[in-house]
């Protein structure tokens, strides 16, 4: 029996090994999750004397705890990469750049209605 238990856990993980190829990162994060919650979920199981249950538990928390995290970086992935600059041409037309108008501020003092005075800058426009 315990031979048959040995050779099922080095199949199952041959198996997820192999399919970790073509695999999406959500599929890969569920995976990776999933094998790190049930190992987890059965050390912590075993102390109270459910370590089949704790790994399952752990595992599906892990799986799913796994998936989001990789379904994450993969839109993050998509994002980064959209986000890059396109190359646009440089014009071939030049194009003499309006003349705008120049200014400046002024400090002006004003009294207010209670008699207050204070300062206050205003944009003034060059001639």
């Amino acid at each position: 029996m315990k031979y048959l238990k040995m050779i099922a856990a080095v199949i199952t993980t041959a198996a997820v090994l192999t399919g970790c190829a073509t695999a999406t990162p959500a599929q890969r994060g569920a995976v990776t999750g999933g094998a790190i919650g049930a190992g987890a979920g059965a050390i912590i199981g075993h102390q109270s004397g459910h370590q089949g249950e704790g790994a399952i538990i752990g595992g599906l928390v892990g799986a799913l705890t796994g998936a989001l995290i990789g379904e994450d970086k993969a839109i993050s992935r998509s994002k980064q990469n959209s986000a890059r600059p396109v190359h646009k041409p440089k014009p071939t037309h030049t194009h003499k750049p309006k003349t705008e108008k120049t200014g400046h501020y002024e400090i002006q003092l004003t009294r207010s209605s209670t008699g207050e005075t204070y300062e206050r800058r205003v944009w003034v426009w060059d001639e």
